[in-house]
């Protein structure tokens, strides 16, 4: 395969679209980070009921959707916080030490190490072949639970973290797509302007329309299966989509895709002057 000469980017979202999870495996990590909670304040000499730590994260979801539907961002240890607060009170207070914010982040991040979701069947393939082409690739994620430190942690152990020259998470950029803040960041990471890149993603609004309003050219990821109705109504999942726009009905099929082995044809014709 040639390389051709035109500078070219190609940007990804993460979830959904190289990674993909199921309803059980968030909730043995939801059981995970509970219970990695509950014996971080055990050790601190907190007593809070399992049943409690749970409730607490149970409730946490909603709050932090609500932060997360203003593009904004709410840090890892933040949410911990949270957490202990609705699960034991405000009279819960964690002492301001290295060890036991190492503790409760630990045990709140390294459930999807342990339990992780599964990548895409042509996403090495495509890597593989956009690199060959000479594209620069780049990853643009919004993060929930897990930070982008232990995404790149996951994507390292999949073998595929080489194939990214640059990677932007929202939680370490302080905002989330569509702000237009992250995709520029994104083309900025890897030497090109908007304009130069590609996003692909499955998500109508944070994806496509919030690639587009920054400048970018994108293109719609429709993955020909996905049961979302099998998430919960509280899980991230859902939460993240409840006020999605229905933008989706106006993407033209000239950008949208099933398949990702479709991205670096349209990296072909991009370089050709017919993108």
């Amino acid at each position: 395969m040639s390389k051709i000469n035109a500078k070219v980017g190609v940007t990804f979202d993460l979830w959904e679209t190289l990674i993909f999870d199921r309803p059980e495996l968030d909730e043995t990590r939801a059981r995970m980070r509970c219970e990695g909670i509950q014996r971080a304040l055990e050790r601190l000499g907190f007593s809070i009921a399992l049943v409690d730590v749970e409730r607490g994260y149970e409730e946490s979801a909603s709050r932090l959707q609500d932060v997360w539907d203003r593009n904004g961002e709410v840090p890892t240890l933040e949410q911990i916080l949270l957490i202990v607060e609705l699960a034991g009170g405000e009279r819960t207070r964690i002492p301001a030490s290295p060890e036991a914010t190492q503790a409760l982040v630990t045990g709140y991040v390294d459930p999807i190490l342990a339990f992780p979701p599964r990548l895409g069947k042509d996403v090495v393939s495509t890597l593989e072949d956009l690199q060959a082409l000479g594209a620069k690739i780049g990853l643009i994620s919004n993060t929930g639970r897990a930070p982008g430190e232990v995404l790149r942690r996951l994507l390292q152990n999949y073998g595929v973290m080489k194939y990214f020259d640059a990677t932007t998470f929202s939680n370490e950029i302080g905002c989330r797509k569509p702000d237009p803040r992250i995709f520029k960041q994104a083309a900025n990471e890897l030497g090109m302007g908007p304009s130069q890149v590609i996003h692909v993603g499955d998500n109508p609004e944070a994806d496509f329309q919030g690639a587009r309003d920054a400048g970018m050219k994108a293109v719609l990821f429709e993955p020909e299966q996905r049961h979302s109705n099998e998430w919960g109504p509280n899980s991230l999942f859902a939460l993240s989509r409840r006020h999605q726009h229905s933008i989706g009905t106006a993407v033209d099929a000239g950008t949208r895709i099933n398949s990702l082995r479709s991205v670096p044809g349209l990296v072909k014709r991009l370089r050709a002057g017919s993108g």
